[in-house]
């Protein structure tokens, strides 16, 4: 009776500590290396949401205040849904000129499909609703020109991505990323009882991410995002439209594979549209995002923001 029970437990024991059911990787690339994650491909189209993300629009403005966002982003494509707690703190170290930015995903809740997860060559099963930590990032924005008569503002901005998120179910890249961008923008004032402002503006810039590929372990390509704002009172709405475009990494392995046989997934565009409710400290928002290439989600945002005055760390 007593060996019956031992092996009972023995049993048990061996069940909770089996790894989880494998995809089948008879007809999957190996991307090199010897990690696990030398099956993802590290691009935008076959990641999650927040891995790769196209630069929002800044309307080459840097404010006198200091600011904090939080917000819920919510992802959905087939196959695949997630939500994410979202931050930004905006640090104005001398207002108007220069600003740093501290932001992210704190966390990232979501559930993807054994179908999808075969797509993107993703090693565990569906294991149901997985919460995994998200990317921190750092931008600093520099205020070149403030716009005269002839001349529009014009600011800088760099973004640097740490590496806090995870790429075990493909959700982030787990690798350096960074970006920088030149911005312009030029407002125009209407005595209007329905419109008081229309602003124009648009980035370009570099855009450059680590991969896993050994061959080729870097991606990167020109980033462009065109924006308009029309504001009414406090009331504004925000259209944007861009993307970047990588060099294609991982298609050099189509001499290996066969032509064809991999596509890059690296060039993602994207349209954002946003309306905006500003009081004297607050500000609340709902934004939605969709994509046109290698962004496959559609996806909801809304967002609280609390401005305030801090003393300038350079006068």
């Amino acid at each position: 009776m007593l060996k019956h029970i031992a092996l009972f437990f023995i049993l048990i024991s061996i069940a909770f500590n089996l790894p989880a059911q494998q995809r089948n990787k008879s007809n999957w690339i190996d991307f090199g290396g010897s990690h696990a994650s030398k099956w993802l491909q590290i691009a935008p189209g076959k990641l999650g949401p927040n891995a790769l993300p196209v630069p929002h629009m800044d309307y080459a403005l840097i404010g006198k205040q200091s600011q904090i966002d939080v917000g819920a982003h919510y992802h959905q494509m087939p196959g695949d849904t997630a939500i994410n707690s979202y931050f930004n703190f905006h640090w104005n170290i001398a207002p108007g000129r220069a600003m740093v930015q501290i932001w992210g995903q704190a966390t990232e809740t979501f559930r993807l499909s054994n179908e999808l997860r075969d797509f993107r060559q993703i090693t565990p099963d569906d294991e149901g609703w997985i919460t995994q930590a998200g990317d921190l990032y750092i931008s600093a924005f520099i205020q070149l020109v403030k716009a005269q008569k002839y001349l529009p503002d014009i600011n800088i901005n760099f973004t640097q991505k740490t590496t806090t998120g995870e790429n075990d179910h493909g959700r982030f890249t787990d690798s350096p990323m960074s970006y920088f961008y030149l911005a312009l923008g030029k407002s125009f004032n209407f005595n209007s009882t329905i419109i008081d402002e229309i602003r124009i503006a648009t980035l370009a810039g570099f855009y450059v991410w680590q991969t896993n590929k050994v061959e080729m372990s870097q991606d990167e390509g020109p980033v462009v995002v065109a924006g308009l704002q029309i504001r009414s009172n406090k009331l504004s709405w925000f259209n944007e439209i861009g993307g970047y475009t990588g060099y294609g990494a991982y298609e050099y392995l189509n001499k290996i594979y066969g032509e064809g046989s991999v596509k890059g997934h690296n060039d993602p565009l994207i349209y954002r549209t946003r309306l905006e409710y500003q009081r004297k400290t607050f500000s609340y928002s709902a934004e939605y995002q969709t994509g046109f290439r290698d962004y496959p989600y559609q996806t909801f945002r809304i967002g609280l923001s609390y401005r305030f005055w801090v003393k300038p760390l350079i006068n």
